[in-house]
């Protein structure tokens, strides 16, 4: 489905596809470099396209996880998933997220948009419950958050060790449905 931005360019957000998987790869490894927030270093990431294609048609048919990619002038420049907890019925009613976006694609409304679909995938499986974690210094994202409702629950403090040997503390976050 095709979305308009808030610099008028337009973003398509669809389910990925096998062929889409050297693009997840590359944007995954440029983002690592880009910034500190997620849960790798620099380098970390091996996965190699054949095994994304297995990725992703392992994904594209649980019905238990949805994913989503961002393509912005022919272009993937971002995905998030969801998907439950767990499996268990105990846990059905609860999902969590992860976001990956490039920094040049930052401010631009992509994940208010990823987002949306995600809330729109856990109504739809009668999901309550949405929990993510981010780290404590990421403002846009924590405030991206906090828009659509999500209430931080806790901290986990030295959640993350970087390479200088500096931590950064992790927010639990929950939105209830």
């Amino acid at each position: 489905m095709e979305y308009k931005l808030k610099n008028g360019q337009t973003v398509i957000i669809r389910k990925p596809v096998v062929d889409d998987a050297e693009a997840v790869v590359n944007i995954i490894s440029a983002a690592d470099k880009e910034t500190n927030f997620l849960a790798r270093n620099p380098g970390e990431f091996c996965i190699t396209a054949d095994e994304e294609k297995v990725f992703i048609s392992n994904i594209l048919n649980d019905s238990d996880t949805d994913w989503f990619v961002a393509e912005y002038d022919g272009k993937i420049v971002g995905h998030c998933s969801v998907g439950l907890v767990r499996k268990y019925e105990r846990y059905r009613h609860r999902a969590d997220v992860t976001f990956v976006i490039l920094k040049k694609y930052w401010g631009l409304g992509i994940g208010r948009i990823l987002m949306q679909q995600c809330i729109d995938w856990c109504r739809d499986k009668n999901v309550t419950q949405i929990e993510l974690g981010v780290i404590s210094d990421n403002k846009c994202a924590i405030s991206l958050y906090e828009s659509f409702g999500f209430k931080t629950i806790g901290t986990v403090p030295k959640a993350m060790k970087y390479q200088d040997n500096t931590f950064a503390d992790e927010k639990l976050m929950m939105l209830e449905l």
